[in-house]
């Protein structure tokens, strides 16, 4: 096994978590707004049930694999070439979403914070401090994440406290005025969010008891599923559907804040929250993708590569959007059903009815 640490529960729902909630809460609640409008709330309860399906076919598949991540199981499933081929096809899918996460990094805070600095700087930051932890180890990320994960929730929640007085909860009112279409509409873009979970099939191997995975990502989604559907609901409350126009709602949050006009401009606090959770999901990702990439090379050390897939990250994250602008659209409009058919449920649940049919794995029955 090319991953010698293992983590504990907590740590795997933490990590998960994180993984999620840390892009989610800057851009999809505007996304979700624009067709639901003050029903909202209620496409982030539907996109947490409807996120169950993916975490259990996840669990499954780990659990008839034991001890290997997808890369690995997929030639057991599918033969040799068949499994190159989609290994890499999800090899690509987490470079993907890292590349778009770095450049989502960076752009936040060039646009909000700091204008005259390169992006590229940014960037650069990033994946160092990234590379670095990577190289110390799964338990290092873990633990890191361990401090960053309540901070960040305290944070949010002193942000959502702070901005009370500015909150109306007749802005949810009428409940339900959406359609149902407009609703599950709502709930696509936070399901792609929420279907990462898939990528939770990369870690099982290496908790301390496997066969606690479903329950870590029963908790893990009922956590996030809580957690978004608040912040929703927070943001709605204070700017009504007029969220779907914003780029960043939690941010807007933040600036309405003015307690006595001694507490006001919380800026810096949602800038931390994205700093923390940023990088926690970036290095995760980038762990996936060098811990992946070794395995599917049959490798046996996946650390040597730590700096090249660095450099191809770098370099794609500059490239993978003219702007701002272009990057969100990309996100709301095509990156969400790519993501849900294809990498979260389509292959996953092909390759789980291939592996009972052909009577694959250790655990069929």
């Amino acid at each position: 096994m090319l991953e010698k640490g293992k983590i504990d529960s907590r740590q795997a729902v933490f990590l998960n978590i994180t993984m999620i909630i840390a892009t989610a809460l800057l851009v999809v609640p505007a996304m979700t707004t624009a067709h639901a409008n003050q029903d909202a709330w209620l496409s982030s309860v539907l996109a947490a049930l409807l996120v169950l399906p993916i975490a259990w076919i996840t669990v499954k598949l780990s659990s008839l694999f034991p001890g290997k991540t997808i890369i690995e199981y997929l030639e057991e499933i599918l033969g040799r070439w068949p499994a190159k081929v989609i290994g890499f096809l999800y090899l690509f899918w987490f470079v993907h979403i890292c590349s778009l996460m770095i450049r989502e990094y960076g752009d936040f805070i060039v646009t909000a914070f700091m204008p005259e600095t390169p992006l590229i700087v940014f960037h650069i930051v990033v994946v160092t401090i990234g590379a670095y932890t990577i190289k110390q180890g799964l338990e290092v990320l873990a633990r890191t994440n361990q401090i960053f994960l309540p901070l960040i929730l305290f944070s949010l929640v002193m942000i959502m406290s702070l901005a009370t007085p500015e909150k109306d909860l007749n802005r949810l009112l009428p409940v339900l005025e959406a359609s149902c279409v407009d609703i599950f509409k709502g709930s696509l873009a936070p399901l792609a969010w929420f279907g990462e979970i898939s990528t939770f099939t990369m870690i099982i191997p290496f908790l301390k008891k496997p066969t606690e995975a479903w329950r870590i990502a029963f908790i893990s989604i009922l956590l996030v599923g809580f957690i978004f559907t608040l912040l929703v609901i927070g943001i709605v409350t204070t700017f009504g559907p007029s969220v779907a126009a914003m780029t960043y709602p939690v941010l807007n949050e933040t600036r309405v804040i003015n307690i006595a006009k001694v507490i006001e401009r919380m800026d810096p606090v949602i800038m931390s929250v994205w700093v923390m959770g940023g990088f926690v999901k970036i290095t995760f990702f980038y762990y996936v993708i060098v811990l992946g990439s070794a395995q599917w090379l049959k490798l046996s050390e996946y650390r040597p590569l730590t700096m090249p897939v660095g450099i191809i990250l770098l370099a794609l994250s500059m490239a993978i959007a003219d702007n701002l602008l272009e990057s969100i659209h990309f996100l709301a409009n095509v990156w969400v059903f790519y993501a849900i058919s294809t990498f979260e449920l389509g292959i996953p649940l092909v390759l789980l009815i291939i592996a009972v049919i052909r009577g694959r794995g250790g655990n069929n029955n």
